[in-house]
């Protein structure tokens, strides 16, 4: 999965905009973020958090500078453990050109030491937006792990793989993404975001429906990497 046939992918499926929201690092952002707008396909920062009690949390923002700092600030909360129990093999950064930049001794799919109403309210501080991860898994969602949302929390939009609409959503809107970790997921599962522009406040607009924005999932037949 690097920047270029990330992108190369993306338009092939026929994108418009991605994130690459990877575990508890945005290290490969500004890498992938330039390799596509160079091809035209619009780039919304991000990354997935796994919190203490092991919820999976997307995290937006609108601009490079804020999702590195954030990234940097939760890093420092990783374990200082390389042990890679799923045997996932090295992880590396690159840049644009797929030069090695650095091999990450921290294992990156871990909890932090950060709970997750804590990483809410840090998102929103920085003026992101706090999207609970797949919440219809049956594992590292905030009901698989939690029960039920926590008191006081409330989200404008969530992210599921296959629901529509989710007895955890309430008011929530539900935002449709592949999560793919290898280049045959992507696109599988997409939303179609009607927004002025592309900035946190008209993503919260979209998910409440207001002034005209909107957000609406779609699934789509796996499409081979050969295709």
């Amino acid at each position: 999965m690097t920047p270029r046939n990330i992108v190369d992918a993306a338009l092939a499926r026929g994108l418009d905009l991605i994130a690459i929201t990877d575990h508890n690092t945005a290290a490969m952002t500004p890498a992938v973020a330039t390799v596509a707008r160079m091809c035209g396909l619009a780039y919304l920062y991000g990354l997935e958090l796994q919190t203490r009690e092991d919820v999976h949390l997307l995290a937006y923002f609108d601009d490079e500078a804020t999702c590195l700092a954030f990234s940097d600030e939760i890093y420092a909360l990783l374990p200082d453990s390389s042990v890679d129990p799923f045997g996932l093999g090295d992880q590396v950064q690159v840049d644009v050109d797929e030069t090695i930049l650095r091999v990450e001794p921290k294992f990156l799919v871990n909890g932090l030491d950060l709970s997750f109403r804590d990483a809410v309210q840090r998102i929103r501080e920085l003026g992101g937006l706090a999207v609970p991860a797949h919440i219809d898994r049956e594992f590292f969602s905030v009901l698989s792990q939690l029960g039920e949302m926590p008191e006081g929390l409330s989200f404008s939009l969530v992210e599921a793989r296959y629901e529509d609409r989710h007895e955890v959503c309430g008011t929530s809107e539900v935002l449709r993404t592949s999560d793919a970790h290898f280049l045959e997921g992507i696109g599988v599962r997409t939303s179609l975001i009607a927004v002025k522009e592309l900035t946190i406040e008209e993503l919260r607009k979209a998910a409440k429906g207001e002034e005209g924005r909107s957000i609406r999932g779609q699934f789509h037949s796996l499409i081979s990497a050969e295709s």
